[in-house]
């Protein structure tokens, strides 16, 4: 069935769409940089953290503490909204309401989810989602990566072809690093303060807000569940049942298209029919490692060639939506977590391809050659044509290499960075305090493959090579990771050496690759039982 005529996002009238938010700031005195200005400006740093402080001493509803310190030494807010509030996660658990994390920011050129965050919590404080206030609790970070936001240079250059503002921030943060590729290396300060709030909290959602700069299609905003193959149970309830009602929701209630998230595999019009492709089921991104860790995990991608306002529109529709229906199914979502308790499959994919496409309606925008560029994802003349067309939608990852998942790995005392790393995840680490002897499996390396180029600083690399069993020892000081915990098949696909991306494609390991040598991390069939200690924090290491 087709789906309704679309109406193109640059024919709503900005004051039309976002006339809820301003008629809260008009309400409660309180009025973003977005707002004051028309849309034609983005929040600075400054501007962001005196909203915050205005916010905090009109109402009782917010907690805002300094989730951590950038590179360039500014303060990244984390802010906790709740009614009553909540002392700490432990209190907000008790409370029994979802407790979600909404991110935005984490790309500083993408501004319409830091405007859409300081809006939210204005309007569930003092405006008109007061009331749903009462039924959730929500840690709102909106400028998480503090130093590319305030990088701020024409928008052609750091966010070429993106509707608005003029002027914004730049993709990375103070070191140069792409924040949303850090997530299983941590060299960002903001990914190891974000990975403690989340430790610390155990959010049920984790929401992180983008733009999409892709494709030329007919939706205001694109989403997307945890894409990794080893998720557990409440991701395939993200993707199959709550993002459907939230899209249909979106649909009636304000008028907005949303989809899948994806880019045409082709963009010129007789090659449409290809097929819509979503984008990468790697850890590195925080939505699928938020999915891999058991949460209900959610990507939301605003369309940059829609007019600013109207961005910040959909996408506060879109967490608002999230956040109401979260209330509304909260016993199912609880037991697809209960589930995530015990989830301990009998094997782990290690390598992961596209699965099998469904046929689905997608709305495409038309357009024409242009002189800029070449490639799928080229710029391209718009004709503001707009039509529904059926094609194959690959929205998921499937296994393409497999490994049973052991009962635990053990790594030895000289390599204690990949310890600090698993902690760092909030996993479960023993340390040995006696020497033990048992049947192990050790890795025999066949060929190590670098990269040709440096990504993100690293020449990231490719193994390939044998297990097979002996006898091993451990002794005193080895570290033990059992998988029979909620991490467990995190902390494994982390630490295989063929995993597509683990510890040794970030070259942690790479003073012990090297054809015929002996991978350095061992694993075992059987649980080890005593003789260990329970390692809590990075002190020790």
């Amino acid at each position: 069935m087709s789906l309704p005529a679309y109406i193109p996002p640059m024919r709503i009238p900005a004051i039309i769409v976002v006339a809820c938010g301003a008629l809260a700031s008009n309400v409660a005195g309180q009025v973003t940089t977005a707002e004051r200005t028309g849309y034609r400006e983005t929040s600075s740093h400054a501007d962001v953290m005196a909203f915050l402080d205005s916010l905090g001493r009109k109402t009782p509803d917010i907690r805002q503490w300094t989730l951590g310190e950038s590179p360039e030494g500014r303060t990244i807010p984390v802010v906790v909204a709740a009614r009553p509030m909540v002392d700490n996660p432990a209190a907000a658990h008790r409370s029994g309401k979802p407790i979600l994390m909404v991110q935005a920011n984490i790309h500083a050129g993408e501004v319409e989810g830091k405007e859409a965050a300081q809006m939210l919590l204005r309007d569930l404080t003092t405006g008109p989602l007061h009331s749903l206030l009462d039924s959730v609790i929500v840690l709102f970070i909106p400028i998480y990566n503090a130093d590319g936001n305030d990088h701020f240079a024409p928008g052609d250059k750091n966010r070429p072809g993106q509707n608005g503002p003029a002027i914004v921030g730049e993709r990375a943060n103070g070191q140069g690093l792409d924040l949303n590729r850090d997530y299983v290396k941590q060299e960002a300060p903001e990914t190891r303060a974000a990975l403690a709030l989340i430790n610390a909290w155990d959010p049920d959602f984790f929401i992180d807000l983008h733009t999409t700069n892709g494709s030329y299609h007919g939706y205001l905003l694109t989403y997307s569940p945890g894409l990794n193959p080893n998720s557990p149970p409440p991701n395939e309830y993200v993707r199959d049942q709550f993002l459907p009602m939230i899209r249909q929701r979106m649909r009636q209630r304000h008028k907005q298209e949303t989809f899948s998230y994806g880019n045409f595999r082709n963009q010129t019009p007789d090659s449409l029919i290809q097929g819509w492709e979503t984008y990468d089921a790697r850890p590195r991104f925080g939505s699928n490692l938020a999915g891999m860790r058991g949460r209900l995990s959610i990507l939301s991608e605003a369309y940059s060639n829609a007019p600013f306002a109207d961005r910040v529109s959909v996408t506060y529709n879109f967490v608002r939506e999230v956040m109401s229906l979260a209330v509304e199914q909260r016993s199912t979502f609880r037991s697809k977590m209960a589930e995530a308790e015990q989830y301990a499959p009998d094997s782990l994919t290690l390598r992961s391809v596209l699965g099998p496409a469904t046929e689905q309606d997608v709305i495409a925008e038309i357009t024409e050659p242009d002189r800029d560029g070449a490639g799928p994802y080229a710029r391209r003349k718009r004709t503001g044509v707009f039509r529904t067309i059926r094609m194959p939608v690959y929205d998921r990852f499937m296994a393409a290499r497999k490994e049973l998942l052991p009962a635990g790995y053990l790594i030895p005392p000289q390599h204690a960075h990949l310890v600090r790393l698993l902690l760092g995840q909030g996993m479960i680490v023993e340390r040995m305090n006696g020497e033990w002897h048992g049947s192990v499996e050790s890795f025999v390396i066949d060929s190590v493959t670098a990269a040709r180029g440096v990504f993100e600083g690293h020449r990231t690399v490719n193994i390939e090579g044998q297990w097979s069993q002996r006898d091993g020892t451990a002794r005193a000081g080895w570290y033990y990771v059992p998988t029979r915990q909620r991490l467990g098949v995190l902390a494994a696909y982390l630490l295989e050496p063929e995993s597509e991306d683990g510890f040794a494609t970030w070259n942690f390991l790479d003073r012990d690759l090297r054809p015929r040598a002996e991978y350095p991390v061992l694993r075992v069939r059987r649980p080890i039982a005593g003789g260990m200690v329970q390692t809590t924090s990075t002190e020790e290491n």
